[in-house]
């Protein structure tokens, strides 16, 4: 779950404040013997509206990812595998140099195949990665080589959060987001906001699949934040080359209990997402007062923790709790939907509804009437919002 603790920094003690560490510094670190001296691996696009794929190489890793995009390109469009050493695909990992030989090869037949082949999606040949738009697959092939680009060692994300507490870390799995997306229907009217998004690949992901309007992830940790800007970067470079569309994405680091972020998500958002599986109940109850009982109606939250009970109706006592302003339903959830489990881990949708309390008090009200039926006043709500067609 990408869920900074918002609110821990103030209940616990002090201690040294993080420093962010730039990914790129990260990965010198780790290989201070492999020297890649930063060099620029290019590849021409054959994609309609396509740009030219440039990869700073910033850790030997991305020579790898750069061959298994050749690979796919190059087995897509065999022509384009003129000139290449026989059966270079069949390579499991091939060493640097011969990225670079094969990458300057490929882009001497692509760019003039790419000039001839120009003014048409190619969906006959290319398929679902001949089309303008993202489908599921698509998507996540995407956001996965924008996530090993931008992070080489996923375990090592585990280091900059704090064990059994609200920083916890852990992300939700792009096929069950795509579960979500497709679900509540979030599409391009929605304004989608990652409380605590990590690295941010929900947010890329959730950019691709629905092209919503905006959407935006905020973190609170520095060096997971800056992971999450540089994968901002490769997903952006690599939508380009395939020549897709997407919505507009941002990625920011801070607390998203601060202030200046209210506007966002109190006034702006239509789609809230918060992985709160270990958030503790001090952050639960900020979230809960300083936020979700100002959204606007409407508004939807998807949680790995419930925020509101599963009540059909209000009490005298309740009336002061979320439930009574908000309607929360149980989403459809698979095995291995999150990192930190193969089991079935449960999302939950609570649905902002301020008329709820409003229809609570005037129900109430009217119980004093001595002529009240509460069979009869059932009924006639029923009648209101039915059309009954009547046989001639």
């Amino acid at each position: 779950m990408s869920e900074a603790d918002a609110g821990a920094k103030e209940e616990e003690p002090s201690k040294e404040e993080e420093k962010p560490v730039p990914a790129k510094q990260l990965d010198d670190r780790r290989s201070m013997s492999m020297d890649t001296n930063d060099e620029l691996l290019a590849l021409h696009s054959v994609y309609y509206n396509g740009k030219a794929l440039r990869l700073q190489v910033t850790s030997p890793h991305i020579y790898y990812i750069v061959f298994r995009i050749l690979r796919k390109v190059c087995n897509a469009i065999p022509a384009l595998a003129v000139g290449l050493p026989l059966n270079w695909d069949k390579i499991e990992k091939p060493d640097n140099n011969a990225v670079v030989s094969l990458t300057k090869q490929y882009n001497r037949v692509a760019k003039p195949f790419a000039t001839n082949w120009s003014g048409s999606y190619n969906t006959d040949v290319l398929h679902e990665w001949g089309e303008p738009n993202c489908n599921k697959l698509v998507a996540t092939e995407i956001t996965g080589y924008a996530y090993e680009c931008a992070v080489p060692r996923p375990a090592d994300l585990n280091h900059y959060y704090k064990s059994f507490t609200s920083e916890t870390y852990g992300e939700t799995n792009l096929e069950q987001m795509a579960s979500i997306i497709d679900e509540l229907k979030i599409g391009s009217h929605d304004v989608f906001v990652d409380l605590g998004s990590g690295i941010g690949q929900l947010v890329c992901f959730t950019a691709a699949l629905a092209k919503c309007k905006k959407c935006v992830g905020i973190e609170l940790s520095p060096t997971p934040a800056n992971y999450a800007s540089n994968l901002g970067d490769y997903f952006k470079k690599l939508m380009s080359f395939f020549g897709k569309n997407c919505g507009k994405y941002e990625h920011i680091q801070g607390d998203f209990l601060n202030p200046k972020f209210k506007k966002l998500i109190c006034e702006e958002a239509t789609i809230i997402f918060i992985n709160n599986f270990a958030f503790s109940p001090d952050l639960m109850f900020r979230i809960t007062n300083e936020l979700l009982q100002e959204l606007k109606n409407g508004t939807r939250i998807i949680t790995t923790k419930p925020f509101g009970a599963h009540k059909k109706g209000i009490t005298y006592r309740s009336t002061s709790d979320i439930n009574a302003i908000s309607q929360t339903i149980e989403l459809k959830s698979m095995e291995s939907g999150v990192s930190w489990t193969a089991k079935e881990v449960k999302f939950y949708c609570t649905t902002m509804d301020h008329a709820k309390l409003i229809r609570y008090y005037e129900e109430e009200q009217r119980k004093k009437d001595p002529n009240y039926n509460p069979v009869r006043e059932e009924s006639e709500v029923e009648t209101k919002f039915c059309t009954v067609k009547r046989l001639p």
